[in-house]
């Protein structure tokens, strides 16, 4: 694959309309209702697993989830088959906010993509190891460098101006780990139970 070819839309664009257009009518939800919440949580509001990473800080906020989900779909041309790429967008936010209530006890609310989009990305290189494997390790290796910069560096209590909060890294590694799993998974049901396609006679 060329660098020009990544600039145009995937074959499977239309999967990536459709989430950022669910991801923007997220803006219409009231936010303090479906936010993650650790009292709401405790409280038997279950639905808040789920539904805090539908929801945003704001405009800005939005707007970069927004744009995250646009790379994700141009950096490859080839993503995991749909009912795999659905049963992610559904399990990952579930996984990550257990992930939050074990590794964040200090953290009393959140909202945001963030964490499931790093963890599209980390998905989305594994399944693509085996046709692409130079540039999937590119970006692999990109998202790993990242997540050691964020955690080394990266002042946790610091307001982040472009999205209107701080940002919380638990939610970045608990995604990428995630992702990580659902593309392992995907790699072996790839090698073990699809059957590969037939050549073409010659």
């Amino acid at each position: 694959m060329t660098t020009e070819s990544r600039i145009l839309p995937s074959p499977g664009w239309r999967r990536f309309v459709v989430l950022a257009i669910a991801l923007s009518a997220s803006a219409f939800l009231p936010p303090a209702l479906f936010e993650w919440s650790r009292s709401g949580l405790e409280n038997g509001e279950l639905w808040r697993l789920v539904t805090g990473h539908w929801v945003h800080l704001g405009a800005g906020h939005l707007a970069l989830n927004l744009a995250g989900v646009t790379v994700v779909c141009l950096l490859f041309r080839r993503h995991p088959p749909l009912k795999e790429w659905i049963a992610y967008l559904l399990i990952s936010p579930l996984v990550i906010s257990l992930g939050l209530l074990w590794q964040a006890p200090d953290l009393a609310w959140y909202r945001g993509f963030s964490g499931c989009l790093h963890g599209l990305l980390v998905f989305t290189a594994l399944f693509n190891l085996s046709s692409e494997r130079r540039w999937s390790l590119l970006v692999l290796a990109f998202m790993a460098v990242k997540l050691v910069a964020e955690n080394t560096l990266y002042n946790p209590a610091t307001e982040n101006t472009l999205i209107g909060g701080r940002v919380i890294l638990q939610s970045h590694w608990l995604g990428a780990l995630t992702g990580a799993t659902a593309g392992l998974m995907s790699i072996l049901a790839e090698r073990w139970f699809r059957k590969p396609a037939k050549s073409s006679p010659e």
